[in-house]
């Protein structure tokens, strides 16, 4: 019986709305004499994450490799983001291929 007390105790009606006041435009005093702050978000100033990794664009900058000791071996550098114990690690990586 006290744990159908609880359950319905646990259930919650639908949210009422907050009846929305008029907003002032910018510049203009409100009629309670508040405050009226006017600001544009900063959304976009904010920097996004990096894909996992670089995918193939044609408009993107050719990848940055270079055969080298014949054109066999490959010397290439790139740009990687990782997670690293909570924080993000932004690198350059210099990778050196050779076939074997």
């Amino acid at each position: 019986m006290l744990v159908l007390a609880m359950l319905q105790a646990a259930v919650a009606g639908p949210v009422m709305e907050k009846p929305r006041t008029p907003v002032p435009a910018c510049g203009t005093a409100a009629a309670d004499g508040s405050l009226v702050v006017c600001g544009q978000g900063q959304e976009a100033f904010r920097l996004r994450p990096l894909p996992d990794r670089f995918t193939a664009d044609p408009s993107a900058l050719p990848k940055a490799e270079t055969g080298i000791f014949g054109g066999r071996t490959k010397l290439a550098a790139e740009a990687e983001q990782a997670g690293v114990g909570g924080f993000t690690s932004n690198r350059a990586m210099v990778r050196l291929k050779t076939p074997f």
